[in-house]
Parts: structure tokens; sequence; C-alpha cells
């Protein structure tokens, strides 16, 4: 699989909003060494599930184009601070970045969580917050993210 980019125009077909050199780039000058051990593929992978798990939120305003492969860049999207949000905003790419070095130390990144809490009516699950995940919402909410709705109709 090839990743083909996003770089903040609405590109056709893209599957990350990180590059790989951008992310080899960032994680050396961190040294985070098991993003720089691992093989390109695997980095590849992380970048573009990372990619994916951003895109499991809603965001407000409007994807730019019907062809474009993410759900960013958008029009008509604010900030928390009411600031019109163009191109790839700052807390994407990092929580880009964050989650991939995260897919990368455990393959099975934010899904390995372990419950802490259940609830059975209504419906609430509580995770442990061990993987991270809660840094990379807390990221992405900067930026309007909101879990899917779903609706549920009664037949």
């Amino acid at each position: 699989m090839t990743l083909i980019t996003e770089t903040g125009d609405g590109v056709d077909g893209a599957t990350s909003y990180i590059s790989l050199a951008e992310a080899d780039s960032h994680f050396t000058a961190l040294a985070k060494n098991t993003w720089t051990s691992a093989v390109s593929a695997a980095r590849e992978e992380a970048l573009t599930r990372a990619s994916l798990h951003i895109d499991s939120y809603d965001y407000p305003g409007e994807i730019l184009s019907l062809s474009q492969g993410l759900k960013w860049p958008r029009s008509k999207a604010y900030d928390s601070d009411g600031r019109r949000i163009t191109g790839l905003p700052h807390a994407l790419r990092t929580a880009t970045l964050e989650l991939a070095l995260i897919f990368i130390e455990n393959s099975d990144g934010l899904d390995g969580r372990s419950p802490i809490k259940q609830k059975i009516g209504p419906v609430e699950l509580t995770y442990d917050r061990a993987r991270g995940g809660s840094f990379v919402f807390r990221l992405l909410s900067r930026i309007g993210a909101r879990s899917p709705s779903q609706t549920l109709t009664r037949g």
C-alpha cells in the first residue's frame, strides 16, 4: 500500500495526514528508537491507522472536495477559540504523530485498552488511560472532534 499524504489541499485518495519523511524526522529528533527501528512498511501502516482513527470522529464544517481521501481539510470549521481553521491544523498533525507512535509501540493500539468500569443501563464504558488516547482526544477536541453521532430507531 502506498502512503498518500494530505497536503492541506484536499488530496484525492489521501491516506495519511503526515508523510513518512516528516514522521521519521520528528521521531528521530525525539530519539524515539521504537519508531526509527521499525521497518518503513510498519511506519506507513501506523500513519495510515492513526489517520483512520482520527477520521472516525465527526468534525465541524464540510470537506473541501468529495474526492479527498480524508476528512481534513475542511471549510467552515472553527477551533474552540472561534478561529477559522484552514489546511491541516497543528492539533490534527500532532495527534496523528502521537497515535502513529502508539500503533508502532503496541500493535493493539488503542483497541487494547481495558475497561475499568461498565454500566448496563444507560450504557456506559470507561477505559483505562494507559495508552494515551485521552491526550489525543484532547488535541482533537480543540478542532471540534466529537464522537460520531449515532441515531437509534426503535421499530
